[in-house]
């Protein structure tokens, strides 16, 4: 397996409890939960619970996911595939449109593993956790079932990662708050783990429809148009 980085001290752990909580809105357990206090939004609001990273499979592709926030407080969502996949090393530009693969905002992200940034932050191979344990307590591992330990294992080394990003036009971006265009009163709404693993998990399941050379399937839920240059919830008389 590709080479992974070292976790810094920028991380602050993750309890036991809020580690083993599933993803929002799912039964799916994550593998991995950062907070970074350096990229977590300051002040009250819906992100004030969330995590800054979080990494799974999915269960109905086996696909790695990676939820993580980026400099702005905004969300962004990721899927890796492997080499053997159609796409693996195609870029954002030059991917099909006809049809298209539909996820906020388009895709935006195509790169490789991130192999040599901080595990925290970095958008890179969805790793096995190590054991948590408290003092004078005997180690423990997250409640995984032995098929998500075996898959984890068997990730290809090389690993082609597609992502979206939660903060365009019409999104309420946590890092921007102070700028008058973007706030709630304008429409803009805060894309929260709940709608980006929601997105992710449509994004998996469109790229493995791609790998198999079945029909995309139609994603779940409703998103902004992509391309909508200015967002208008209410029109103008």
């Amino acid at each position: 397996m590709a080479k992974k980085p070292k976790i810094t001290n920028a991380v602050v752990p993750v309890t036991t409890t809020v580690q083993h909580r599933p993803l929002a809105g799912t039964d799916t357990m994550p593998v991995e939960v950062y907070h970074v206090p350096k990229l977590h939004p300051s002040g009250t609001g819906p992100w004030a619970a969330e995590a800054d990273k979080v990494s799974w499979l999915d269960p109905d592709t086996g696909l790695p996911c990676i939820m993580r926030r980026g400099d702005d407080g905004a969300l962004r969502g990721f899927v890796g595939v492997g080499p053997d996949h159609p796409l693996a090393g195609v870029g954002e530009e030059a991917l099909p449109h006809d049809p298209p693969i539909v996820v906020h905002g388009g895709i935006d992200y195509a790169s490789p593993c991130q192999e040599y940034e901080p595990q925290e932050v970095s958008v890179c191979h969805v790793r096995m956790p190590l054991p948590v344990s408290s003092r004078g307590s005997t180690p423990v591992r997250p409640p995984f079932d032995t098929r998500t330990m075996v898959a984890l294992v068997a990730l290809p080394d090389d690993l082609w990662w597609f992502g979206f990003s939660c903060n365009q036009d019409y999104d309420l971006i946590p890092g921007h708050r102070g700028v008058p265009p973007l706030g709630l009163e304008n429409g803009r709404v805060y894309r929260d783990e709940r709608y980006v693993v929601r997105e992710t998990t449509n994004l998996a399941a469109q790229l493995h429809a791609i790998a198999e050379g079945l029909p995309i399937p139609k994603p779940k839920g409703n998103r902004p148009p992509v391309g909508l240059a200015e967002y208008r919830p209410v029109p103008r008389k």
